[in-house]
């Protein structure tokens, strides 16, 4: 699409009266508007007066459809460009509440900019993380902050790494408190990715187990014509994919699926067998040693008193998995071999 055509909206805007007109570019900070844009952006100097009005509407008015010029235009600006719109856009994260929406839409536009320059990304989130309240904003907007957060894991990595746990507890604060399942679906891939990319969790270890581990079991059925598609199995699947992605959660993880197993609901006694069958998989005899007797207790209860096959027969899978994992250890010389004492206490059914 050419410039052109991106930025007839902005001059239809600015025909309909003084209030549309000005220069746009005035409104960056210290800035000449031959610098921050030439001649790909001399669309925008329409949108001066609106960018600087007194009132919120207006600025955020102004701002969405800047944004929403850059969402079409954003592969066609030079790193320069860039830098000073992040510059601006990061300015406005401290404006009124009203036009963050704007704001953050123009940041996800700039987020999928390949000649973002080096340091950009990690400034746009720490301004984010400092300014925005996100559990606040509406469903699309925070959606909007996971997205650019999504985007720049995808091709700054190394540069958000830089930033150590602070990029991990800055994302708890994003997600604590999410409750629609549009944007859980988006945060869940995000926890998956700090994990499997190995981003530092430093001392927020339980931090990202609570924040994601409170929606356990799911609990959740989708509208009757949900146009989103997003069913429960979906939850449960990708959350059960962070809970079993890492050891360093089995502290925490044991119990909870330990008391969800003596739940009254079927459904979480299921979901919490298959889970921790998955944890097996990853698991050894360090993190299960703690908890095997509790564990052996309520599964022998499901086991020998259960009225549901499905139960019974997530029992025993979790049963196997248990076995294969402790006999992974059999071979490491120094640590107890809690395979036979495991095994000893099944056959006895004690």
């Amino acid at each position: 699409m050419e410039f052109e055509q991106c930025f007839a909206l902005l001059r239809h805007e600015s025909s309909l009266g003084k209030s549309k007109a000005g220069a746009a570019l005035d409104a960056l900070p210290g800035q000449r508007k031959d610098v921050v844009a030439g001649h790909k952006l001399q669309g925008t100097s329409h949108l001066g007066f609106c960018l600087e009005n007194t009132d919120p509407r207006t600025r955020g008015r102004g701002i969405q459809l800047l944004s929403q010029v850059l969402l079409q235009c954003y592969s066609l600006l030079k790193e320069k460009e860039v830098l000073h719109l992040v510059l601006f856009y990061e300015s406005r994260l401290q404006d009124h509440h009203l036009v963050i929406p704007s704001v953050l839409q123009g940041l996800r536009a700039l987020s999928m900019c390949e000649v973002l320059s080096p340091g950009l990304a990690v400034s746009v989130l720490k301004a984010i993380f400092q300014e925005v309240h996100v559990q606040s904003l509406m469903q699309l907007d925070r959606h909007t902050v996971y997205s650019i957060i999504t985007n720049f894991m995808n091709t700054r990595e190394e540069e958000l790494k830089g930033l150590g746990a602070d990029f991990t507890f800055g994302f708890i604060q994003v997600m604590d408190g999410e409750k629609d399942p549009r944007n859980l679906l988006v945060a869940f891939q995000i926890v998956r990715d700090l994990i499997a990319k190995d981003y530092a969790l430093g001392p927020f270890v339980e931090e990202l187990f609570e924040v994601t581990s409170c929606y356990f079991p799911v609990d959740f059925t989708p509208p009757p014509n949900d146009p989103h598609g997003i069913q429960r199995e979906d939850l449960i699947l990708s959350l059960r994919a962070i809970l079993a992605s890492t050891p360093q959660f089995a502290e925490f993880l044991l119990p909870l699926l330990i008391e969800k197993l003596d739940s009254e609901l079927q459904s979480a006694k299921l979901d919490s067998l298959q889970t921790l069958t998955a944890c097996c998989a990853i698991y050894g005899q360090k993190e299960l040693q703690e908890f095997l007797p509790s564990l052996w207790s309520s599964l022998r209860r499901e086991v020998f008193q259960t009225a549901s096959e499905k139960i019974e027969t997530e029992c025993l899978a979790a049963l196997r998995a248990l076995s294969a994992c402790l006999s992974r250890s059999v071979l490491s010389s120094d640590s107890e071999d809690l395979l036979e004492s495991f095994l000893s206490s099944i056959l006895q059914g004690s």
